[in-house]
């Protein structure tokens, strides 16, 4: 374990299977890794873009990723990789079994799901920047959706605003106690929290990039064995 100033704020980090695991108190951390894809931005963000034009009448800064893994009752996290985006969410998946997996509790069936979001530098849409409510929590958005409720959330960024000035494109948390805390992601960086964590990003109105990234929800279930009647 070390002990690190990051930004302002100054947080323990652990190692976890090639991941670091920062603690921003005792029961506020993430998890955080680089993936070293950068060679591949340019595929990411073609792709990524694809997924955007595709969905012209989204209101929000959400572009939903396929669909059809959680229509397999057996999905057990394998998806088939077709495309750079998939490697990514394949990874992601990955790696929150691994966290999980630390915690022996038995399952038989991954719920996941996952999208392209994007905080656009000018206008941006996402209901945080034009609300008082500045978090959001993915546990309640299922919820609320009438869906899975994941276990974790994973995030994996593509592109970051090129000009960030004070705590522009920071991504913002909040702890147990409400206490904020923040890091500043940069490109490559893949961070997994847990998925009842509040948190929100934050824009960079300068900039003249937005803020992209390939992010999901991942849950584990145990489903039991239905025996017939008949």
């Amino acid at each position: 374990m070390k002990l690190i100033l990051c930004e302002t704020k100054l947080m323990f980090i652990k190692y976890f299977n090639n991941m670091e695991k920062i603690f921003f108190d005792d029961s506020t951390y993430i998890w955080k890794t680089k993936l070293n894809r950068l060679n591949d931005k340019l595929v990411f963000l073609k792709e990524a873009y694809s997924i955007i034009e595709s969905q012209p009448n989204t209101k929000t800064d959400g572009f939903g990723y396929k669909k059809e893994w959680n229509k397999n009752l057996n999905f057990i996290g394998d998806i088939k990789v077709e495309t750079k985006l998939d490697e990514i969410v394949q990874i992601g998946i990955n790696k929150c079994k691994e966290i999980y997996n630390k915690k022996n509790i038995t399952y038989n069936k991954i719920n996941t799901d996952a999208w392209v979001n994007v905080v656009r530098s000018k206008n941006p849409v996402q209901e945080n920047f034009h609300t008082d409510e500045k978090y959001h929590i993915h546990t309640e958005i299922n919820k609320k959706n009438k869906d899975f409720i994941p276990h974790y959330t994973y995030v994996y960024y593509i592109q970051m605003p090129d000009i960030m000035n004070g705590d522009d494109g920071v991504l913002y948390f909040k702890s147990k106690e409400d206490k904020e805390y923040w890091i500043r992601p940069e490109e490559d960086d893949l961070i997994i929290m847990e998925a009842d964590m509040p948190h929100s990003p934050n824009s960079a109105s300068e900039s003249t990039l937005d803020r992209i990234v390939m992010a999901g929800n991942v849950g584990f279930d145990f489903i039991k064995n239905q025996k017939s009647l008949i």
